[in-house]
């Protein structure tokens, strides 16, 4: 039986895809305007890079058998980049239906910059792991 800890992770996990589709499709017209903010034209992919840079970091806590070998490690490191990816893609294919938000590639290219680079810091954590254990 899984202790409190793992269904804690698993649930701040599920938390987080609800939180990253209540942010890519709800309508913020007349709250929020990226476009004026600390990275001028470029908030928009910036938010987009924050938000998809988290993804592997909870994942590899919400799941840690995937890290017992390299192997799998490897295997989960190419598996949260690929859904992270598809995920990105669903989601600007159905902003672009909503009608009030926009699709954009760029915004998609952001997504997979946060993913690689949460990616990394994962690859980090996980060396330093490994490397303490023995």
């Amino acid at each position: 039986m899984q202790d409190k800890t793992g269904y804690l992770l698993k649930a701040i996990f599920i938390l987080y895809v609800i939180g990253l589709c209540f942010c890519c499709f709800w309508d913020f017209r007349g709250s929020i305007d990226l476009n004026n903010g600390l990275f001028g034209a470029y908030g928009d992919k910036a938010v987009h890079f924050l938000m998809f840079l988290p993804m592997p970091l909870i994942s590899y806590f919400a799941f840690p058998g995937t890290r017992d070998t390299k192997t799998k490690f490897r295997k989960f490191c190419f598996s949260v980049f690929l859904l992270g990816t598809a995920a990105g893609a669903a989601i600007e294919l159905v902003q672009g239906w909503t009608g009030y938000r926009t699709n954009d590639l760029v915004d998609l290219a952001a997504d997979c910059c946060g993913l690689v680079s949460g990616t990394g810091i994962v690859l980090l954590i996980n060396t330093f792991c490994r490397r303490r254990r023995a």
